[in-house]
């Protein structure tokens, strides 16, 4: 692999620009490993982690259009969109082979690339993916109607459009994957879900036997986020699937 030259900063996809940062690994052809984070957040949820993947990886941390500080564009907002932008990241900062650890929303950005360009990448770990909106929890379904009602309230009375009801909608109508796409798919992919997660459990299964080439493992204890909840174990099994992959 070339040394890599680039520094944090932006790169634009048509509407929106999108912000990256480059965690530099202790080898100087070290693979790349792309952390995406989940809806609302912003790339600092890995923070706590990052430092455990240097020795072995360089880590690129991306902010989702509309989070953090990476602009939201003018169409609405799909993870389609966010693979999209995905993949014209990895494009213009030529990165072949990708690495991709997809946390909640990141994950179903993980999923739409991988149906669309399975062909760069090299393995793909998806923590807390779901298909379509009734793979949740009816308990976190109507926390997140709730959420989007309370949003717009404050929108309204705001009389500013914080994105919130927009990203709360979002979890509300998609992703719309069919369990029978995922068969073409052949990438090397570890399935993390929480015991405790607001993904059912049946819905986490059908994903990881729906890949072609996945295996599951559930964190004892744990709920939707492993990374807070069981750190140390979550560091631990990324790290040995990745080094399996390699």
């Amino acid at each position: 692999m070339a040394k890599i030259s680039w520094e944090n900063g932006y790169i634009r996809n048509e509407d929106a620009a999108l912000y990256y940062e480059v965690h530099r690994g202790a080898l100087e052809d070290a693979p790349i490993l792309i952390l995406l984070h989940g809806n609302g957040e912003d790339m600092h949820v890995f923070d706590g982690h990052i430092e455990q993947l240097l020795p072995y990886y360089t880590v690129l941390t991306v902010d989702t259009r509309g989070h953090g500080k990476s602009s939201r564009g003018d169409r609405p907002l799909s993870y389609e969109l966010f693979a999209t932008d995905l993949f014209t990241l990895a494009n213009k900062l030529q990165i072949g082979n990708l690495l991709i650890l997809g946390f909640s929303d990141g994950a179903n950005t993980a999923l739409e690339l991988a149906l669309r360009h399975q062909e760069r990448i090299g393995a793909m770990i998806l923590v807390g993916a779901n298909l379509h909106p009734e793979g949740l929890t009816p308990l976190c379904l109507r926390g997140i109607q709730l959420k989007k009602l309370k949003a717009r309230m404050s929108e309204l009375f705001m009389r500013k459009d914080t994105g919130e009801s927009e990203l709360a909608d979002l979890m509300l109508t998609c992703p719309n994957i069919e369990a029978s796409q995922l068969k073409t798919v052949t990438i090397p992919t570890l399935v993390i879900s929480g015991e405790k997660d607001f993904i059912k459990e049946e819905h986490t299964e059908l994903i990881a036997t729906s890949l072609a080439n996945a295996r599951w493992q559930q964190i004892k204890e744990a709920g939707h986020f492993v990374m807070k909840d069981a750190p140390e174990e979550f560091d631990q099994i990324i790290l040995k699937f990745l080094m399996e992959d390699d």
